[in-house]
């Protein structure tokens, strides 16, 4: 695939450009709108669908959990392994799309290797991680940093 193209979905989906924008660049690239939406699903794949440890999986157990944070409750995502104890711990920071269903995949790997992991929602004090990435990033931006910070920490 043309690198060109792959520049522009890397800006599309880790900066803020609109999805319009987007599709407009993708369609003068790959010479058309056609051959534009037929690149779409090899460029956008399914973070759900990627999933590496299922969230059945029997070596954990996951859940969606709350805890009190500096901004009020914050909601997050608990893996740990399904037995033993004396795991290690490991926070994870979402990046700019909020809490989605890779971060969540991120914790599993983490309890499938021995650790407790948390994935606090950082949008919680927004109403939580939308389904669209694009208001995401804007919530994100909007956030008050020492208070994201200090929900972070409370986890």
């Amino acid at each position: 695939m043309d690198r060109r193209i792959i520049e522009l979905y890397d800006e599309y989906a880790h900066a803020p450009l609109e999805r319009r924008v987007f599709l407009d660049r993708l369609a003068a690239l790959a010479g058309g709108t056609a051959a534009a939406a037929l690149l779409l699903p090899l460029l956008e794949i399914g973070r759900a669908e990627a999933a590496v440890v299922s969230p059945d999986d029997p070596r954990i157990a996951a859940a969606s959990v709350s805890y009190p944070g500096k901004s009020g409750a914050v909601q997050g995502y608990l893996a740990k392994p399904a037995s033993g104890s004396g795991f290690g711990a490991v926070l994870v920071i979402h990046e700019n799309r909020g809490l989605n269903a890779h971060i969540e995949d991120v914790a599993r790997r983490l309890a499938v290797a021995g650790f407790v992991a948390l994935a606090p929602d950082l949008l919680s004090v927004a109403g939580g991680t939308p389904a669209d990435e694009d208001k995401a990033r804007d919530m994100i931006q909007k956030l008050y940093r020492p208070t994201a910070v200090a929900d972070a920490v409370a986890g």
